[in-house]
């Protein structure tokens, strides 16, 4: 009987063991095992536990899992059906455990797309999502798990069609971060080592805001939605590949139908998104993702065919999904090399980037294009550009025009035709680090604008004090402004942070060598005529002006608020919350010091300036 029962212990724990899964984290932009592994998750989302096809027993996700899945989003419908249900969440959340899938919990707020244009507002059952988030960590706790992330609010929007950029500009996105004040600190006292998943504004497509004008993420390990139908939203599949450089993404919904749920699958769409989401994307992230839906619906998007489960009977997004999970790890990156050698940056001279020479690869590899309806050619994608048409890059999709066509010897190459989320790659050879003022050669007419600058797939852009938080800006119009034309009437202008007027910002280069200069738009833009970087002219002495300065800072993350800094040279530094205000500005000797700067939990930019060099740190207080 004691062998037996030996026996029966030793198989339990390796059931136990086998379905064991590691703990997540942020490393930078990437999703990560606790080892630092990047993972991608990837599988599908239940429909709402009120719907007839929504197939939630354990042996369900058990299914899920022998197709190749590794995750389940759990849609908790708020307003349909019987609403809330905390009990259904909790099973799904224990079946997934026992059969070692990690687990969205999706706090699923979903209003029609006509009518009142206040309905997209999260904040209209913060008190329920308080609640709800409270029993569910407190639940997760209990248990012991680590598999469970959290997404705050389903899609939220101003309940209008439109650009998601102008829609989330003055409504949506502040609706966001006043919700993200009151949920966050319950997911930080419940699980606060969990990753986090924030909505983004118009149905989870503007995630320019995030890195435009960031939330305060207190230290948590947050990460930002994409949601993505394949039959009617290819134009905004380059904002997800465009922000990758900036913020962690995960493709929390996604289908192959259109965003009604029905009306036919465009695999080749659907194709596109995936090779996003394997790391064709501006800053090389492996982006996960989860499908919609896991039910027999009798939509496009259901993954089995009308009351078609019992029988395995697979719709084509079924199918198509089902072989994707076949493929396993599918990663592959950009890859571009330099026009005609590397435009050389000196860091003396004012530098002034040839637009026609951006870098040979091909589309999703030295840029991503996408040629909206109103493009002057076809077929498209195509080189649009009055330049392009006369032969300049023409067999490339970038846009290339001139500023000024009727005199060529007063112009420079520009690109138009913008639509949101396109990028664009350069090879600069840089020979001195340091953070640079620039200008942008742009027309009168008006547009949204915002524009991002990378190095390398990572964030390039910081302000006049080495902080990096808000990492967009608006391109100013060469006058007055006009919406009636002014597209021939350029000057140089210097773009500004709609969310931070006041501060002038720069470029920066940490190491010399040649780098990839990327030029993100992630809204449509009137036109760039070209990008002035204005040089040093003290670098023209023979010291080579490389940062010098090392900074180390610990516990990073600290526990208690105590940061403890290491400099190579007697320093400034000056402390920044999120939302770029300097909460402590002091002198370090070289060596090790202690700062006293009473940091209450969040995240924080620590900026550290020498004769030698600038430095800036992220440090977080959990």
């Amino acid at each position: 009987m004691k062998k037996l029962f030996t026996l029966v212990s030793l198989l339990l724990a390796f059931a136990f063991s086998a379905n064991a899964l590691e703990g997540l984290k942020l490393v930078g932009n990437q999703l990560c095992t606790e080892s630092g592994k990047p993972i991608q998750l990837r599988g599908w989302s239940t429909h709402g536990s009120w719907f007839k096809g929504c197939y939630d027993d354990e042996g369900d996700f058990a299914a899920m899992k022998q197709e190749g899945a590794n995750m389940a989003r759990i849609a908790m419908y708020i307003n349909e059906g019987e609403g809330i249900n905390e009990g259904w969440v909790k099973n799904c959340i224990d079946f997934c455990a026992s059969q070692g899938l990690y687990c969205i919990v999706d706090w699923h707020v979903l209003r029609d797309r006509e009518g009142d244009g206040s309905k997209g507002n999260p904040m209209d059952m913060v008190g329920q999502a308080k609640s709800f988030f409270q029993n569910i960590t407190s639940h997760v706790r209990q248990k012991g798990y680590n598999h469970v992330l959290y997404e705050l609010c389903n899609e939220p929007n101003y309940n209008i069609e439109g650009d998601p950029y102008e829609l989330g500009r003055d409504h949506v996105w502040a609706w966001i971060k006043e919700y993200c004040q009151q949920i966050l600190p319950i997911i930080k006292s419940g699980d606060p080592d969990a990753i986090v998943l924030v909505g983004t504004p118009q149905w989870d497509q503007a995630v320019v805001f995030p890195f435009l004008d960031p939330i305060d993420e207190m230290g948590l390990n947050v990460m930002y939605s994409f949601h993505y139908y394949a039959a009617d939203q290819e134009r905004y599949l380059g904002l997800l590949s465009s922000a990758s450089a900036f913020i962690p993404l995960f493709v929390t919904e996604w289908g192959l139908s259109s965003h009604t749920g029905d009306s036919g699958c465009d695999t080749k769409s659907a194709d596109k998104l995936l090779s996003v989401c394997n790391g064709k994307n501006l800053g090389g992230q492996i982006i996960s993702w989860a499908n919609w839906s896991w039910s027999d619906k009798g939509e496009s998007s259901g993954t089995f065919t009308n009351n078609g489960y019992g029988n395995k009977s697979w719709s084509q997004a079924g199918n198509y999904i089902r072989e994707q999970l076949r493929k396993g790890d599918n990663f592959k990156y950009c890859e571009s090399s330099a026009y005609d050698g590397a435009q050389v940056f000196d860091g003396v001279n004012d530098f002034y980037l040839e637009l026609d020479k951006f870098d040979k690869g091909g589309n999703n590899n030295a840029y991503y294009d996408f040629d909206e309806d109103w493009v002057e050619c076809s077929p498209v994608p195509c080189n649009s550009g009055h330049a392009g048409m006369s032969g300049v890059r023409q067999d490339d999709y970038v846009d290339i025009g001139y500023t000024n066509e009727d005199n060529l010897d007063d112009s420079y190459y520009s690109l138009g035709y913008i639509g949101q989320g396109e990028w664009v790659k350069y090879t600069i050879d840089v020979k001195h680090t340091g953070d640079y003022e620039f200008e942008t050669y742009t027309t009168n007419h008006i547009d949204y604008n915002i524009i991002a600058f990378t190095v390398d797939g990572k964030n390039a852009l910081v302000d006049e004090d080495g902080n990096e938080v808000h990492r967009a800006l608006e391109l100013q119009t060469s006058g007055a402004g006009t919406t009636d034309g002014g597209y021939n009437d350029w000057g140089w202008t210097k773009p500004v942070c709609p969310y931070a007027k006041n501060k002038k910002f720069r470029l920066r280069f940490t190491e010399t060598g040649e780098h990839k200069l990327g030029i993100v738009f992630m809204t449509s833009t009137s036109g760039l005529g070209s990008l002035k970087i204005i040089g040093d002219p003290g670098n023209g002495s023979d010291v080579n002006d490389v940062n010098n300065q090392v900074v180390s800072l610990w516990p990073n993350p600290s526990e208690d608020g105590s940061l403890n800094i290491s400099v190579n040279y007697d320093s400034d530094v000056t402390i920044y919350n999120i939302q770029g205000v300097a909460v402590f500005t002091g002198k370090v000797v070289a060596g090790a010091s202690k700062i006293n700067a009473s940091l209450a939990s969040g995240v924080y930019y620590v900026t550290v300036k020498s004769e030698n060099g600038i430095s800036t740190e992220k440090f977080t207080v959990k």
